[in-house]
């Protein structure tokens, strides 16, 4: 299992951050500076966390946003040090930027693998990104004669 806490301001740049150039007639697709800017911090902070072999097999991807509090906040809401976030950035498109920097980084192959994926969003008195990333259990199936038996009874 590898897990690791990034103490930042997540960033609200997302993968959907993106312009469009035309270019020679094709469309083209760009980062926009915010987006390219959130992609480097998060290559720089996760790099230290990097596997030396990419994981392999079904993965169970965890990440978890914490924001800080809006100053706008009601000190009743402060007191409970975290609440969850029912704004923008939608959870989905916050990972999608995460889940590509893991790629890149090479803690799994392809982002095909992660078979599991819970995301959580918040408002909190400790800002950062937790990520966590484990292999899933493959279940085997045993092809014996008593187990047979044994699921027929």
């Amino acid at each position: 299992m590898i897990a690791f806490h990034l103490p930042i301001v997540p960033p609200k740049a997302t993968s959907q951050t993106k312009r469009l150039v035309m270019v020679g007639g094709k469309p083209r697709f760009f980062p926009k500076k915010e987006h390219a800017q959130a992609e480097n911090d998060l290559l720089l902070l996760c790099r230290p966390f990097a596997p030396a072999e990419p994981l392999a097999g079904p993965l169970t991807l965890r990440v978890d946003f914490v924001f800080p509090w809006r100053k706008s906040e009601p000190k009743r809401r402060l007191a409970l040090g975290r609440v969850p976030m029912d704004a923008r950035p939608d959870c989905d498109n916050l990972v999608k930027l995460v889940a590509d920097v893991l790629t890149r980084l090479g803690f799994y192959g392809d982002d095909g693998q992660v078979a599991a994926l819970q995301v959580t969003k918040a408002w909190g008195d400790r800002p950062g990104i937790a990520v966590a990333i484990e292999p899933m259990a493959v279940p085997q199936r045993c092809e014996s004669p008593a187990s047979e038996q044994m699921r027929l009874v």
